[in-house]
């Protein structure tokens, strides 16, 4: 099962490719210097010594370039991956079944070596000397990865040479490798001559791109009054919402929904909840993609003999890294929308049927939990809770084992809003997709309406997710 309502239509569906956020330009110094035509005849002789002297100092600095690591395979004819384009076939197939795992770092270029840097330690992961690199080549709108910068790269130490595959986005992949063939050339020359001009040319290149706004955006107007009154009023709007059918039945007492209204608000509740789990299941691949690199990082550790970190070890060791505390409470939100939904929806899914996906879903929440180091973390989550009906529903439909899960997690997940204070502030949930999928409007409901109510409920979880972010650092810090 792969998490989506078979009888569906798919709505918005997308690949998802990480955007880029900055890079690192090549910079170098300037060597051109207007002459006065007043000058001795020591100037000439001056300047030239300057433009050496400035050009030998600009080759020794480093360029950096903001990439992603997509994969790297080791070059064996036995798995029939000789050549770049093998790898470029095996990573269309890897990406059609989602198995592509894309992982941010920084790529630098020197005299030397390519070498991959950490983006948040700063640490360096791997380092390529030039001797080393016996290939290397941009594959420009070869798939849905539209920029590819191919190295292969073989260690002394190494039997058989690997080729490791990098989205390039910000600066194309045919730069960098215009940067990394100078580099790589002057190296073997002695002269630093070839790069110098690269750099120039890629400066250039870059240049001609509009640099972003320096302002930040405007604030929108509002005072701390009408901040306090939103908040008032999406709180209340929550905690009306969480009433399950007899709000409902009260709020359409005088305008009872026509069958094409319902089939509209069924349809966009599916929608919303295929993109739950597409994002559940992306979590999750997450998790396991971490502990695979992990438990390989651990292996190799053990069967190496010398404390020298091996070839790849700085990427495992970046790819072992498990997400942050934010990304597991979003899954833990997910999760208790989607059991909302499916209570919502029990009587008008099937293959899979809504009970089928309750099922489906402890199975990753244990794992996610366990992951956690138990129920503490997803014990916090409050918002959103879930609904009388769903808890009515989950524990009909539960197993006992599932149900020992579920309770394990507290109040916060088997109460529902109308066992709380009235006055205990409920942040609304407004669920974010990592594709940036939204759902769509109801045309019944008036979209300016709709968009209004959306807005002030966000504007409002806004505020709540930055007072949490602000708790869960104090919590890490103690």
């Amino acid at each position: 099962m792969n998490g989506h309502i078979s009888n569906t239509p798919p709505g918005g569906y997308g690949s998802y490719f990480p955007q880029m956020n900055g890079y690192g330009s090549p910079t170098f110094a300037q060597a051109e210097r207007e002459q006065n035509s007043r000058t001795s005849a020591k100037a000439p002789y001056e300047q030239r010594k300057n433009y050496a002297r400035d050009s030998a100092s600009s080759i020794s600095e480093t360029s950096q370039y903001h990439v992603e690591h997509l994969t790297t395979f080791v070059l064996d004819r036995k798995e029939a991956m000789i050549t770049v384009d093998d790898g470029i076939r095996k990573l269309k197939l890897l990406n059609a079944k989602g198995k592509v795992w894309t992982q941010d770092m920084i790529l630098q270029v020197d005299d030397k070596a390519v070498s991959l840097v950490d983006l948040e330690s700063k640490n360096e992961l791997e380092n390529f000397p030039l001797s080393t690199i016996q290939h290397c080549q941009a594959v420009m709108n070869a798939c849905n990865y539209n920029s590819i910068l191919a190295l292969v790269c073989k260690e002394p130490t190494q039997n058989k040479p690997d080729l490791h595959l990098f989205q390039c986005d910000e600066i194309k992949a045919s730069f960098i490798h215009e940067d990394i063939e100078s580099a790589i050339s002057d190296s073997k020359s002695g002269k630093q001559k070839k790069r110098l001009e690269t750099l120039r040319m890629i400066s250039k290149a870059d240049s001609a791109i509009p640099p972003p706004p320096q302002a930040p955006a405007p604030v929108p107007p509002g005072t701390i009054t009408q901040v306090d009154v939103r908040s008032r009023v999406a709180a209340w709007s929550a905690w009306a919402a969480e009433q399950g059918e007899f709000e409902k039945h009260r709020q359409y007492h005088d305008h009872e929904e026509t069958a094409e209204m319902i089939a509209a608000r069924i349809d966009r509740d599916v929608q919303i909840l295929n993109h739950i789990l597409d994002d559940i299941e992306y979590f999750v691949t997450k998790l396991q993609k971490a502990a695979e690199a992990f438990a390989e990082l651990s292996k190799r550790k053990k069967t190496k003999k010398s404390k020298k970190k091996g070839p790849g070890e700085g990427v495992l060791t970046l790819r072992a890294k498990p997400p942050p505390p934010d990304e597991f409470v979003d899954c833990f939100q997910k999760f208790k929308h989607g059991f909302n939904l499916l209570a919502k929806l029990k009587f008008h899914i099937q293959n899979p049927s809504a009970a089928e996906l309750v099922h489906f879903l402890f199975t990753p929440l244990h794992m996610v939990v366990q992951t956690t180091g138990g129920p503490e973390l997803a014990g916090t989550v409050l918002s959103p809770l879930l609904t009388k009906d769903a808890i009515d529903f989950l524990r009909y439909t539960v197993t006992s084992e599932e149900g020992q899960l579920w309770m394990s997690l507290g109040d916060t997940w088997t109460k529902a809003r109308a066992d709380w204070p009235k006055d205990h502030f409920i942040p609304p949930y407004v669920p974010r997709f990592r594709n940036g999928w939204e759902p769509p409007l109801l045309n019944f409901m008036g979209a300016p309406k709709e968009q209004e109510l959306n807005h002030l409920a966000e504007s409002v979880a806004n505020v709540a997710e930055q007072q949490r972010k602000q708790e869960m650092k104090r919590l890490s810090a103690e």
